[in-house]
């Protein structure tokens, strides 16, 4: 990669489930492409032909900035910018180099910034939308057994006052 002025956004995280994560990091965005600089870890770096399409969304607060490759989606959560001039900047940057909706990068390799951002997202959402399935199977499942009851309950004391059945227990018939 060449070297080139970049714009630094401090303080992006990666918009998850539980809308933001803990994990602050700065991004520097340039023709060359862009660069993740995290606090505990040397810069990572990766090329506009690694992203395949980007969207820049307005929030109340903030803007999402959400890069595409090929199997990874990672939403940016961008602080302090407004969606115009961020999507300008991106877009002047990704003039310089092919258009980003035709160019596919390789997805899932071990230098992906992009894959790395989104892998504890993803795993965390996962996570979460399992626990979320245990406890609805859970309350579904008692649901059913209640309501299996119920009926063999109906069953039984219908089954008694036909006089097709005589159970003590269950009471006297007419």
């Amino acid at each position: 990669m060449a070297t080139t002025a970049s714009t630094t956004i401090a303080g992006v995280s990666v918009l998850t489930g539980d809308e933001r994560s803990s994990h602050l990091f700065d991004l520097a965005l340039s023709a060359d492409g862009i660069e993740i600089r995290r606090a505990d870890q040397p810069p990572r770096r990766m090329s506009w032909t690694r992203v395949s399409a980007w969207d820049v969304e307005r929030r109340r607060d903030d803007v999402v900035l959400t890069l595409r490759g090929d199997g990874a989606t990672t939403p940016l959560r961008i602080t302090g910018w407004s969606a115009d001039d961020l999507e300008a900047l991106v877009r002047s940057l990704t003039s310089r180099t092919a258009a980003p909706e035709a160019v596919a990068g390789a997805p899932g390799r071990d230098d992906d910034p992009v894959a790395e951002s989104a892998a504890p997202a993803a795993s965390r959402q996962e996570r979460r939308r399992h626990a979320r399935r245990r406890r609805v199977g859970g309350k579904a499942v008692l649901t059913v057994v209640l309501l299996l009851a119920l009926a063999t309950a109906v069953t039984l004391v219908l089954l008694q006052s036909a006089g097709v059945i005589d159970w003590g227990f269950l009471g006297p018939t007419a």
